[in-house]
């Protein structure tokens, strides 16, 4: 018998994980892939996320062997942060890398999440990924179920954006179902909208 993972809540120390974790995960996605088209920059995304947004709000999430992750927001919380000099320091290194058009990626990509971001207050599941090597063992299951059930116990609704039609049966089955669906950008891959109501 398989032994259910132990999800943990992640802390400052545990950052630089959840983005290496994180970054392996999404080595392969479309979306991220066409926004930012330079795997080695992933790692320091992630990182940069964690520190300055999602970890502040204590909804960061890594089982005990540190081979999947989650990145959530509460209800009320804000997705906006100051720019700050890693910000900058991870554009001017992209720019390097992929020349000043994907500049418009980001943007574009930005412009499309926020427009279609619901307004009511929800769980708001950013990113959530397991590493390569350990895909297929319920760990992103684990993962979903960690907040689904408290989204259920406070009669909460859920939100996330599937960046891989991959990944989307795996969310229907924790109860979330498909909005709508739009390319993150101009010839962009598709993001697909999914909403969950508490049970």
């Amino acid at each position: 018998m398989t032994t259910a993972p132990e999800i943990l809540q992640a802390s400052s120390a545990n950052a630089d994980q959840v983005a290496n974790i994180l970054a392996d995960a999404f080595s392969d996605d479309p979306c991220m892939n066409w926004v930012i088209p330079h795997v080695a920059l992933y790692p320091g995304f992630y990182r940069m996320l964690a520190h300055r947004l999602f970890l502040p709000s204590g909804m960061v999430f890594l089982d005990s062997e540190a081979r999947a992750a989650a990145m959530w927001l509460p209800p009320g919380a804000s997705m906006q942060f100051p720019m700050s000099a890693g910000q900058l320091w991870l554009v001017l290194r992209l720019v390097m890398h992929a020349g000043t058009g994907v500049l418009p990626r980001l943007q574009q990509s930005q412009e499309v999440m926020m427009r279609r971001h619901p307004r009511e207050p929800h769980y708001y599941l950013h990113a959530i990924g397991v590493r390569s090597g350990s895909q297929g063992r319920g760990l992103g299951s684990a993962l979903l179920k960690h907040v689904t059930r408290r989204c259920d116990e406070e009669a909460m609704p859920a939100y996330l954006e599937s960046s891989s039609e991959i990944n989307i049966p795996l969310y229907l089955r924790h109860g979330f179902e498909i909005q709508d669906a739009e390319p993150i950008g101009e010839g962009g891959p598709p993001l697909t909208f999914m909403w969950r109501e508490p049970r």
